[in-house]
């Protein structure tokens, strides 16, 4: 089979003006020459050394131009694709809802966009929940008995009294807590243990006293007042002995056991540890026997520590690292009054 030539576009021709000489290729060459015959004419005599560089370069591009192609393309085309090249570069844009991203692409903006979700889908939770709580709140009656004056007198001095009880027991528990820091700082901490004995009676004895007042508070209110636990209790980590079973060796590592109010083990309660700032930095679960134990050590400084556990409900502990090996600590879940 004999080759068959590659089919040409026959629309597009040039009119050839000698032989095979086309009019563009007849307007380089002329240029070319004409520029190099000018500058012989002028300044050949004058200035040779400027003059005949010029007449060789002229020349030449003018039958460069003219009869010698590139890949089949004359070199006027790749000068021009040069040109672009260099000042309308090739650009790529993508358009995402019929709108250019080119300027603020997805790429720079993802986090935001991330971040922006996760709000939304938090408000729409958010919302969802507080219709509910008004729904069920709505769907309650509500008619409030009127108290006598006796009962608003009496409750006016129950009030009182509790809250005496209560700036009582925060300065009782201040200065226990003072106690404790004077003794983790000191290396004989005996001395303080009888100040701490009479602190923690005192403190107990405050105890019974506003638990008595807020009984009282009930009666005459006919409300159920239930004690609130503090916000968080603070841990003063110490150094383990030789008596105490670790479930580590390494220094600053939280451990402890997650135990409930019937003092049971329990498995899969979710430890999660907060640094100064409230960032979380360790997310832990129990076992089998209710331990849990960090894998890293942390840096020394305050941490909190928060415990999840189905409906049980557990204080929020404030633990300060030093640098010590610290001995399990043991956490129970509150006994709530009023639920079973």
């Amino acid at each position: 089979m004999e080759p068959h030539s590659i089919p040409q576009n026959v629309t597009q021709f040039e009119f050839k003006l000698v032989g095979d000489m086309t009019l563009k290729q007849f307007v380089y060459l002329a240029a070319g020459v004409g520029v190099a015959y000018l500058t012989f004419v002028f300044l050949a005599v004058r200035i040779p050394f400027l003059a005949w560089p010029i007449i060789v370069i002229f020349s030449f591009l003018g039958i460069a131009f003219a009869f010698i192609p590139i890949s089949d393309r004359p070199l006027d085309y790749w000068v021009v694709a040069f040109l672009k090249s260099i000042y309308q570069p090739t650009e790529r844009v993508w358009k995402r809802k019929g709108k250019l991203s080119s300027q603020d692409p997805l790429f720079t903006t993802r986090l935001n966009i991330y971040l922006s979700s996760k709000e939304l889908a938090q408000r729409q939770v958010a919302q969802v929940e507080l219709s509910q709580l008004v729904a069920a709140k709505a769907s309650i009656p509500y008619n409030p008995p009127l108290p006598s004056p006796s009962q608003l007198e009496k409750t006016v001095e129950l009030g009182r009294q509790a809250q005496s009880l209560q700036i009582k027991i925060l300065e009782a528990e201040r200065n226990l807590q003072q106690i404790k820091n004077q003794a983790g700082s000191n290396q004989d901490p005996k001395m303080y243990t009888q100040e701490a004995k009479q602190t923690l009676d005192n403190l107990q004895h405050l105890v019974k006293e506003a638990s008595e007042v807020k009984g009282k508070l009930q009666e005459v209110t006919g409300k159920e007042v239930r004690p609130q636990a503090p916000k968080v209790t603070i841990v003063i980590p110490r150094p383990k002995t030789a008596t105490q079973p670790t479930l580590t060796s390494f220094p600053n590592v939280i451990n402890g056991i997650v135990v409930d109010p019937a003092r049971n083990y329990l498995e899969n309660a979710i430890v999660v540890i907060h640094d100064k700032d409230g960032l979380p930095v360790r997310a832990l679960k129990t076992n089998k026997l209710g331990q849990f134990t960090g894998s890293t050590p942390l840096p020394n400084g305050i941490y909190t520590i928060e415990i999840e556990k189905d409906d049980l409900v557990f204080d929020v502990l404030q633990l300060e690292l030093g640098g010590d090996i610290l001995q399990p600590i043991r956490i129970a879940a509150k006994i709530i009054a009023g639920i079973s």
